[in-house]
């Protein structure tokens, strides 16, 4: 398993997280310390439910020429779960 795939960001908001909750909870727990966690893991939910790869739109290969071919800048991406 490589150590940069699918699930980087997963792991690296857990760390991101982790450290934060250690920084600050250091002297204690307070109600502000709880809602910034509370909010950063909302929000590095919400920036993976928008950044989760998809299934692609186009079915057929002539569709993907098609795009290719009409001049606007088309990105591919290639994944392999192997």
């Amino acid at each position: 398993m490589k150590i940069i795939n699918q699930y980087s960001f997963v792991l690296m908001a857990g760390v991101i997280w982790l450290g934060l909750a250690a920084f600050l909870l250091r002297d204690g727990v307070r109600t502000t310390d709880i809602l910034a966690l509370a909010a950063l893991a909302a929000g590095l939910s919400l920036a993976f439910w928008l950044l989760r790869p998809g299934p692609s739109t186009l079915d057929e290969n002539e569709q993907v020429m098609e795009r290719i071919g009409a001049g606007k800048p088309v990105l591919l991406e290639f994944q392999s779960n192997f």
